[in-house]
């Protein structure tokens, strides 16, 4: 996810300051902490006493926008544009290529600008020919760059990421949004590939996800808060303290998930993202409605280091064997079994659907299987 809002060509200069903001955007997402505060504590599962199935009957094969996933778990979108991120995409790649994960790279506007920042991109497509691909490029992005950035890295999708929060707190940031949302309806139009319009850390609420929806975007990411949070990592870029409010600023990602899925109500797909960080986030947010899910910050942490491939296969190990498990624990063989199963939304969360006019959604969610 480490992005920022797309511009034309303007010189060298300008592709020598993007390299510096890329490279210190890996050191911020290295050094700073997650939000945290996500709400799936207020989430509970609920058990079957008699299961009925066994740990090896248990999938966790998913179908996003017409792609099989080995596992709902997406590499979401971090980086590239620099020597570092290239290995750090080198890595992730061939680890999305080991475990049929699909894979998102970082906003392409360095690889449509630099032929040689292109290389620390199209290596995901190289390391994984086969694999499911994701593109990315920022809000307002016209249909010729749109268009390059999928052929790239011969993406199977493309991620539109909206991130105004991160863009008023970063120096060099835009501060003009009009006119996007119809241009997202153009891209829709012109782009072989499916659009998911993707937040970036403040959380999506539900009539927005419904505006992505309605513009043309074919899924969304929501984004939520609880993860990497970029108004604190453009603060650590500019050395300025920043105001406790700030941190709180947006929509807690299990209050983003439920939101969208009560607007969207199945009928486009929903990628939950922000803060997910163990096989309980997955399982509960697969349960709240989500068809897949996106993890960025400990990945590109675990990539990072020397021994990247070994921790990067031991911290998917342990997600799926939890997730296999809650999967036994609930009678449910699959993903799409996952997604009936009854959940209790409780605490904020509970009193933040309810307040949002939500509470059908809420109520319906823990009434299932009865």
């Amino acid at each position: 996810m480490l992005q920022s809002r797309e511009k034309g060509i303007q010189g060298m200069g300008e592709t020598e300051d993007r390299a510096r903001r890329k490279h210190e955007h890996i050191a911020a997402v290295k050094s700073l902490p997650d939000v945290g505060g996500t709400g799936f504590a207020d989430v509970r599962l609920l058990p079957r006493s008699a299961p009925e199935i066994d740990v090896d009957q248990v999938s966790l094969g998913t179908e996003l926008l017409g792609r099989h996933l080995a596992s709902p778990i997406i590499i979401n979108a971090m980086t590239g544009g620099t020597e570092e991120s290239g290995r750090i995409n080198a890595t992730l790649a061939a680890f999305a290529k080991r475990h049929g994960l699909a894979m998102a790279v970082g906003s392409e506007t360095a690889a449509l600008q630099s032929a040689d920042a292109s290389a620390s991109y199209t290596v995901v497509r190289e390391i994984n020919p086969d694999g499911v691909v994701i593109a990315n490029l920022g809000m307002g992005v016209d249909i010729e760059r749109s268009l390059r950035a999928v052929e790239l890295v011969g993406a199977d999708f493309l991620q539109i990421h909206w991130n105004a929060a991160q863009e008023m707190f970063m120096a060099e940031g835009d501060r003009r949004f009009r006119g996007f949302l119809e241009r997202l309806s153009g891209l829709q139009k012109a782009t072989p590939v499916p659009i998911i319009a993707k937040e970036v850390g403040q959380g999506m609420t539900g009539p927005s996800a419904r505006q992505f929806i309605d513009a043309g975007a074919n899924a969304v990411d929501i984004g939520g808060l609880g993860g990497t949070n970029f108004i604190a990592v453009e603060a650590w870029r500019r050395h300025q303290p920043l105001e406790e409010e700030w941190l709180r600023w947006g929509v807690p990602t299990a209050a983003s998930l439920g939101e969208v899925a009560a607007e969207l109500q199945g009928k486009s797909p929903i990628v939950a993202s922000g803060g997910i960080r163990t096989g309980h986030d997955v399982v509960k947010a697969l349960v709240m409605g989500a068809t897949a899910v996106g993890i960025a910050g400990p990945l590109l942490r675990l990539a990072a280091e020397p021994d990247g491939d070994q921790r990067l296969d031991q911290w998917l190990a342990e997600i799926h064997e939890t997730m296999r498990m809650l999967h036994v624990l609930m009678g449910a063989a699959t993903i799409s079994e996952v997604g009936d199963q009854p959940a209790i939304v409780g605490g904020s969360t509970g009193d933040w659907l309810e307040l949002r006019g939500y509470g059908e959604y809420r109520r319906k969610l823990a009434r299932r299987g009865r």
